[in-house]
């Protein structure tokens, strides 16, 4: 099986809203269509804007497609979602509210944060760090950044085990959101 995940554009960042389980086979049909779509947005080089809705095909190893994204204006949307994923209207709308996706967001960053707190540990940045520390200490550090930090200051097996132990936290802490 895989998973169909939807996700909001909010201040540079994507928030999942929803995610259903669908055959590997439907979900890149459903992804097809919603790509012939001719109010989908092609991400190649696009910069996210707030309120679009990104859509990924994940397989069943946790790989995302990325071959297979469908991106909508938030302003599409609500008919993409009911007509290509057959989304129950009443859903689409909750999903996309606007109260909804502040409130997720909000999750989002709590999370994210911890996440950067506990990998700031794990690479011991003092509170009177560099700029570049503070970065990653609010949540704003890519995880490129994080990989290359802990790289550069732990051993190699070191750094991977922290790594996922630390990856392994922050996927528990989103998905108990």
């Amino acid at each position: 099986m895989a998973l169909l995940v939807m996700q909001v554009a909010v201040s540079g960042e994507l928030v999942e809203i929803f995610e259903m389980q669908v055959d590997d086979v439907d979900g890149h049909r459903m992804l097809a269509a919603a790509n012939e779509d001719e109010r989908v947005i092609h991400p190649s080089g696009h910069a996210l804007e707030d309120g679009e809705v990104w859509i990924d095909l994940i397989d069943g190893d946790g790989e995302t497609l990325f071959d297979q994204v469908a991106c909508f204006h938030r302003a599409d949307a609500s008919d993409a979602l009911q007509i290509h994923f057959g989304m129950n209207v009443d859903v689409v709308r909750d999903c996309l509210s606007k109260s909804n996706i502040a409130s997720l967001h909000a999750r989002h960053r709590l999370a994210a944060q911890a996440y950067f707190r506990k990998v700031d540990r794990l690479v011991d940045c003092s509170l009177v760090g560099s700029r570049q520390s503070n970065r990653r200490r609010v949540g704003d550090a890519s995880v490129m950044d994080l990989v290359i930090e802990l790289r550069r200051r732990l051993d190699g097996v070191a750094a991977a085990q922290q790594l996922k132990d630390a990856t392994k936290s922050y996927v528990g802490a989103v998905q108990s959101l």
